[in-house]
């Protein structure tokens, strides 16, 4: 359970802190240096968005919250909310939305990362052929 705990504080690290700079400067997503008012704010409503997910991860962390049913469920989500983030960043890269490939590499990551904790957890082992 630790692997699975891990997993819960990492994903609060990366999201709270990726929510605050984007909430604070959501120009640092967008190439556009003449966005409108409403790129902007869907910007800063991804940044809410993730510092929400990143204080509810930390309350899994820090109230031992871990032994509930759905914990190892709650971590997969998580897992495959950085892969889909991951395309989604790399699709806004390709068409110039976005001036870096940093934010794809970082959720890319942080998916395989989330991905060898969570095998850890449960144990999964490959099998044999005989």
């Amino acid at each position: 359970m630790k692997a699975l705990k891990n997993i819960f504080l990492i994903n609060a690290i990366i999201e709270i802190t990726g929510g605050v700079v984007v909430m604070i400067n959501p120009d640092l997503l967008l190439n556009n240096p003449n966005t409108d008012d409403m790129v902007l704010n869907i910007s800063k409503a991804l940044g809410i968005a993730a510092f929400t997910m990143g204080v509810v991860s930390y309350q899994l962390y820090r109230h031992e919250l871990l032994n509930i049913r759905g914990s190892k469920m709650i971590a997969l989500i998580f897992m495959l909310y950085h892969v889909l983030m991951a395309f989604t960043f790399y699709s806004m890269y390709n068409i110039d939305i976005t001036p870096h490939i940093g934010a794809t590499g970082l959720h890319l990551v942080v998916s395989i990362i989330f991905a060898i904790l969570y095998f850890q957890t449960v144990g999964i082992e490959p099998k044999s052929r005989k």
